[in-house]
């Protein structure tokens, strides 16, 4: 039996090791679904002392920055909800209670939630609801 050098071997080894190690990174890409349960786009809420804002963000791999907003619809710097999470589990869910009665009856709102996809936040998932108070 002929015997064969180590130093022929362990360059093969090697090699073996980089092939069967290294993971694809387009196989293994982060989505995001949003889905704003609570108000739904286009209500209109009877009671605004009681508006619950039900929100869930699930991700494939893991969530990374959330934000939500909420303000009247045309007044982006009132601010109700200015939420900022950082966040590292497959599954967050939001629920809170508003209380948006200090606005005039027929008031519209802008409720926004934006997802990093990875974590520079180089790509965001994108969610949003408009609705109205009685």
């Amino acid at each position: 039996m002929k015997k064969i050098k180590f130093h022929y071997l362990l360059p093969l080894l090697c090699f073996g090791l980089l092939v069967t190690g290294c993971k694809d990174d387009d196989e293994e890409t982060n989505s995001i679904t949003i889905t704003i349960e609570e108000p739904l786009d286009g209500e209109t809420v009877a009671d605004c002392a009681d508006v619950h804002i039900h929100i869930d963000v699930v991700a494939t791999d893991e969530n990374h920055e959330i934000e939500i907003k909420l303000h009247p619809e045309d007044d982006t710097s009132d601010l109700i909800l200015d939420v900022d999470m950082h966040q590292h589990d497959a599954q967050f869910n939001f629920d809170q209670e508003v209380d948006l009665c200090s606005y005039p009856s027929g008031t519209c709102f802008h409720l926004e939630v934006f997802a990093c996809l990875d974590h520079d936040c180089e790509q965001r998932e994108f969610g949003e609801a408009e609705f109205c108070i009685q």
